[in-house]
């Protein structure tokens, strides 16, 4: 498959290409919740890493907020 074409499947497959922004919660080892935005579960997960990392805190659980 050429790259292209795999691209853009991958796309489809995160939906990556119209979401608008949802909410998540992310918990930290030292017990502080936090809520983010962001457009899918994966940059959710490497915002909430990033989020652990400068706080010197392991990253728990991050989990989609649901929506009404």
């Amino acid at each position: 498959m050429p790259y292209q074409d795999q691209h853009v499947e991958e796309n489809l497959k995160y939906n990556l290409d119209s979401q608008s922004p949802r909410e998540y919660q992310v918990t930290l080892s030292s017990g502080e919740k936090m809520y983010l935005l962001a457009a899918n579960s994966m940059d959710a997960a490497y915002s909430a890493l990033e989020l652990s990392e400068d706080r010197h805190t392991k990253l728990i659980n991050v989990s989609l907020i649901d929506e009404w």
